[in-house]
């Protein structure tokens, strides 16, 4: 079960940075947004957690610090001016740790709520992936 969620995390990413590709100018605003800072990564994922998962304001605030303390283990990962985020097993490894935090400060209800939003973006990704294999990988 592990392997399997490591395994879809990774074709999740390669997913975003392979079809970030296929887009003109997005492209560049995709990679610039894994160069941030970690600060900055960390405060965008606390925010998409607050909104879609209602967390309280002690969540939040232990959620920002977990993200943190995450992103800035994972900088040496994200990719300078032309090099791509690099997945490796340690990469993936740290995202482990980092879930298993996140999910220790979650009620039952929104361990829920995230299976469903991890859900659905796998079903996307898959589609858009069926879709790509269709067309030969072709725009």
């Amino acid at each position: 079960m592990r392997t399997r969620n490591t395994l879809w995390g990774i074709l999740a990413l390669v997913a975003v940075l392979g079809l970030s590709s296929f887009l003109p100018g997005p492209k560049e605003e995709i990679q610039k947004a894994f160069r941030r800072s970690p600060e900055t990564r960390a405060n965008a994922i606390t925010s998409i957690m607050k909104n879609r998962l209602d967390l309280t304001e002690t969540q939040v605030e232990k959620a920002y610090q977990i993200n943190l303390k995450y992103a800035q283990k994972l900088q040496p990962f994200v990719g300078g001016s032309e090099r791509p985020v690099a997945i490796s097993d340690e990469a993936t490894k740290i995202n482990e740790e980092r879930k298993k935090e996140l999910l220790a400060i979650l009620t039952p209800v929104q361990r829920e709520q995230a299976d469903q939003i991890r859900k659905q973006w796998i079903s996307r990704l898959e589609t858009i992936l069926e879709r790509l294999k269709q067309n030969d990988f072709k725009n």
